[in-house]
């Protein structure tokens, strides 16, 4: 059996052929479509050359579902509805659709923790901040949506990710390298353009630069901690497109949390990459598929 895999993103779609064995037989990536006929018209193209070859189709989307009813809602990267019965291919018992963040915290439960653990949070940094939460062994989904991790206010008219995605990183390394284009960081932004340069500690940060990088590491880390203090989790993974190239965010997290706060009695949680990095969300989007009844 063959799933035919999406991970939906706001900027950009990671799709792929995985077999019930969850390895990946075909992998490629298309730019997010701005609407809903696009993305209808995009999904139907890809499927067509596929046809043979896929026996189910699995959707992650960047944002609130309807199950039931085969709907993609809103999401804050994605703010237009998709009908996924408009698909010419569409069958209920072959077509599937969940939160992206959930499958990504799913994947990487089944695949890599549930000997070990069962209470995990996941975070998935990209042009947003995904989140799964994984509560006695289960996604924990409220009245169906939860998990929206990226959404919690931070400061006035400011959610976790206007400031701490890896789309926020890259645009203040942008706005840094405006300022500065001869800084260390700016050279090296300047060839690689990644944000998460913020965060490697082998360059000689300038103090703005640094001030920058600081801000995001204690938001980053004050998120985490009120996660825990709501969920009681036992570990928290990272992932998202930002593990192809996350340098020392993690230390920086780390060291933060160690010298600004206390836990009596408690220990916080461990924070690891995804062990299926930027593949999260496509293998549980196959999984989904896979693990299913219908």
């Amino acid at each position: 059996m063959n799933i035919l895999s999406f991970d939906v993103g706001g900027t950009t779609i990671k799709a792929g052929l995985v077999n019930k064995d969850l390895e990946i037989q075909e992998k490629f990536t298309k730019d997010t479509p701005k609407n809903e006929e696009s993305f209808i018209s995009l999904i139907e193209e890809i499927h067509k050359v596929r046809t043979d070859k896929c026996d189910k189709v699995s959707f992650g989307m960047p944002g609130f579902v309807d199950r039931d009813n085969y709907v993609f809602k809103y999401g804050t990267n994605m703010k237009f509805s998709i009908d996924f019965k408009k698909l010419e291919f569409f069958d209920e018992k072959k077509l599937y659709i969940e939160n992206d963040g959930n499958l990504a915290a799913y994947s990487e439960f089944v695949l890599n923790l549930s000997d070990k653990y069962k209470n995990v949070i996941m975070l998935t940094f990209g042009t947003g901040i995904g989140g799964g939460i994984i509560t006695d062994s289960k996604i924990y989904k409220g009245g169906g949506n939860a998990g929206e991790i990226g959404h919690i206010l931070i400061k006035e008219n400011s959610n976790l990710e206007d400031i701490i995605s890896a789309k926020a990183w890259t645009s203040k390394c942008n706005d840094l390298y405006q300022q500065n284009k001869n800084s260390e960081l700016s050279e090296r932004f300047k060839e690689k353009k990644v944000g998460s340069l913020l965060f490697d500690q082998s360059i000689n940060l300038e103090d703005n630069e640094k001030h920058e990088r600081d801000e995001i590491i204690k938001y980053t880390s004050r998120g985490l901690i009120s996660l825990f203090e709501l969920f009681d989790n036992e570990l928290f993974v990272i992932g998202g497109s930002m593990t192809q190239n996350p340098y020392d965010f993690l230390s920086l997290i780390k060291e933060y949390i160690k010298l600004n706060f206390e836990f009596p009695s408690r220990a916080f949680p461990e924070i690891i990459l995804s062990k299926s990095r930027a593949d999260a969300g496509l293998l549980g989007s196959a999984l989904l598929a896979l693990n299913s009844e219908k």
